[in-house]
């Protein structure tokens, strides 16, 4: 069995950002591999780990293609899990605020973070916190801050939706 269009693309952007947590976990910059290997541009080399594979870069990176470019994709087939993440981001965050009508009752948390992040309005204070802000021409605007030190419990939820994806897919093709 082949994979559609829409599971390869699922699975890369799985696998990318697997990779670079793979990458942060077994401390790549500290490797033999690394400290010997050439880079064409010198200056990437000596300052990429002083800003990290973490870095705001990677974060807004991962939020891409494991949410703004599947969302639809997963969320259609995980609506339970999705309203999950929801969940998780209202335990997070530490401070949301809404004034879009559709947020009368409560807040779509992965719907605002996924606009923000596609249309490039985040902004992080270092080391502290990054504020996701949501808005339309009709003057709606959502934010919602995430400190930087529970990020991480937002990612591990949103990879739990890709590994469920992913097992079904490995049942599949097992069939």
């Amino acid at each position: 069995m082949q994979y559609s269009q829409n599971d390869n693309l699922l699975i890369q952007s799985y696998f990318t950002t697997a990779f670079l947590l793979e990458l942060k976990n077994n401390d790549f910059f500290n490797s033999d591999y690394y400290k010997n290997v050439e880079f064409e541009d010198k200056f990437v080399k000596e300052n990429l780990p002083i800003v990290g594979i973490d870095n705001q870069g990677a974060l807004l990176m991962t939020l891409y293609t494991m949410l703004v470019i599947p969302k639809q994709l997963l969320e259609n087939e995980f609506p339970n899990e999705f309203e999950n993440l929801n969940e998780t981001i209202e335990m997070i965050n530490s401070k949301s605020e809404s004034n879009y009508r559709k947020d009368s009752e409560k807040i779509d948390y992965i719907r605002h973070i996924r606009n923000s992040v596609a249309h490039a309005r985040v902004e992080f204070e270092p080391n502290i916190s990054v504020t996701f802000t949501d808005k339309n021409n009709n003057h709606e605007i959502c934010t919602i801050t995430i400190p930087l030190s529970k990020i991480g419990i937002f990612l591990t939820a949103l990879q739990q939706v890709f590994m469920k994806y992913i097992e079904k897919l490995k049942l599949k093709m097992t069939k």
